[in-house]
């Protein structure tokens, strides 16, 4: 019996992957930087009810607007990352929780 995936990253492409590894992610954002797909989503399936996941997508001038969510509106902030890796960063640091993610970038609150 398999165990429920705790991550799932979708991108407008329609790709899913079910509890990806940084590199998967990264792959991903390379379809972003080649237009395959516009944005990445990554969910965190486990406890949050739809309410934290982290999102990325790519500007005309190659800058990426980042997102993240930890709980109900007022817990939703966004950034604008320089490049695709910056924005792959970010997004890495949130889903795997790595430490200092968050203090790297100013984070401002986004209305919804």
């Amino acid at each position: 019996m398999s165990e429920d995936p705790g991550l799932r990253a979708t991108a407008e492409s329609g790709d899913t992957i079910d509890d990806p590894s940084e590199d998967a992610l990264f792959m991903m954002f390379e379809d972003v930087e080649a237009g395959e797909s516009t944005y990445l989503i990554v969910e965190a399936l486990v406890g949050s009810h739809g309410q934290a996941y982290a999102q990325a997508s790519r500007n005309d001038d190659g800058t990426y607007v980042v997102e993240y969510r930890d709980g109900g509106p007022e817990h939703h902030y966004g950034t604008v990352a320089a490049d695709m890796r910056a924005a792959h960063a970010l997004i890495r640091g949130w889903a795997f929780g790595v430490p200092g993610w968050r203090e790297s970038v100013r984070w401002e609150r986004v209305s919804v």
